[in-house]
């Protein structure tokens, strides 16, 4: 069931039932709205899903009920302060964080709580919710998986780099994903090292600044907004990929992406992202661009050892049937009343 419309529709042997729009910007009124339309079925299902955080609170107001059971993946921060995701927050979210979140926001945390289990993406996701004290008795560790169709093609244009280390970044430009790290990273290192920066955001008017400032417009370049289907043949080009997060990020889509195109990736130790790069040669402390450098060199210099291994590594352990296999050994034990 979702929330985006009305109308019923099969896709892939699975129904989905629209049951009306209820966006709204309070969280509350959308959780409000919601209720009616789930409370007199909630007895036809044996395990309810919940994946987007917004709605979490109505499916844990309908726990505690002999059935259905109930588990909610934690893959935002959604109901945090916004001093853990570094927002900037506009009027109407600064006027919420002072009165909404203390109050109502408490409340519909307090519902979240209820559910019978919750999978968090990343170890990191489980040891901040336990830390704002969710039970880590509820909670199991089911990353995001791998994208079977994604494919790179890496010979193209490996004949024309004239000895340069191609650096890639994709991602939006906010400053919680710390890209002026990395520029000021790439004017530390030598010439040849280059980046390419894929995305989009508020920042990116200050980053060009700061290009200009370095005197590194020829090493450094802006690639705006590209679609999905476009993005694997910036892989294909690249020879490191960087993360350079400064905040916990809950996972790293773009990370998996890279090693399934069979590159060396450099993040930061913060976040989901660090629970990915098990390499401690390759993770670095948040907005230290000097050792942000370093790692950079180090994966460049050891590319096609570490891609190759970064390939097997995600095939195996971020594959749809690891995955799925996870998620349905934990709906299993939630139908047969054992915890977590």
């Amino acid at each position: 069931m979702s929330f985006d419309g009305d109308g019923t529709e099969t896709r892939d042997g699975i129904t989905i039932q629209r049951l009306g729009s209820i966006s709204n910007v309070l969280t509350e009124w959308q959780n409000l709205r919601a209720y009616p339309k789930l409370r007199n079925r909630v007895d036809e299902f044996d395990l309810i899903h919940a994946y987007n955080m917004e709605l979490h609170p109505i499916v844990g107001a309908l726990s505690g009920r002999t059935k259905p059971a109930t588990v909610g993946t934690l893959n935002s921060y959604h109901f945090f302060p916004r001093s853990v995701t570094m927002d900037s927050p506009g009027p109407l979210e600064w006027l919420y964080e002072m009165i909404g979140h203390p109050t109502t926001g408490r409340l519909l945390e307090y519902f979240v709580r209820q559910m019978d289990a919750h999978i968090a993406i990343s170890e990191a996701v489980r040891d901040l919710y336990v830390e704002f004290g969710y039970s880590s008795e509820k909670i199991k560790v089911v990353p995001n998986m791998i994208d079977p169709a994604f494919e790179v093609r890496r010979d193209i244009g490996t004949d024309d780099k004239d000895g340069t280390t191609e650096v890639l970044y994709v991602g939006e430009l906010s400053v919680q994903k710390g890209v002026r790290f990395l520029i000021d990273a790439i004017a530390a290192l030598p010439s040849a090292y280059r980046a390419t920066i894929v995305g989009d955001g508020d920042q990116r008017t200050t980053l060009e600044q700061q290009v200009r400032a370095l005197g590194v417009e020829n090493r450094v370049t802006f690639q705006g907004q590209v679609p999905y289907e476009e993005v694997s043949s910036k892989y294909g080009l690249a020879d490191v990929f960087v993360h350079p997060g400064i905040w916990p990020e809950p996972f790293g889509r773009t990370i998996l992406e890279a090693m399934q195109a069979g590159l060396p990736v450099v993040c930061t130790d913060i976040g989901g992202p660090a629970d990915i790069v098990r390499n401690p040669e390759l993770r670095c402390e948040p907005g230290d661009h000097e050792a942000l450098a370093a790692s950079i060199r180090y994966a460049s210099e050891n590319g096609a050892t570490i891609g190759e291994r970064n390939q097997r590594y995600v095939e195996n352990e971020y594959s749809p049937a690891t995955v799925v296999s996870e998620i349905i050994d934990l709906y299993e034990r939630l139908l047969d009343g054992e915890r977590v």
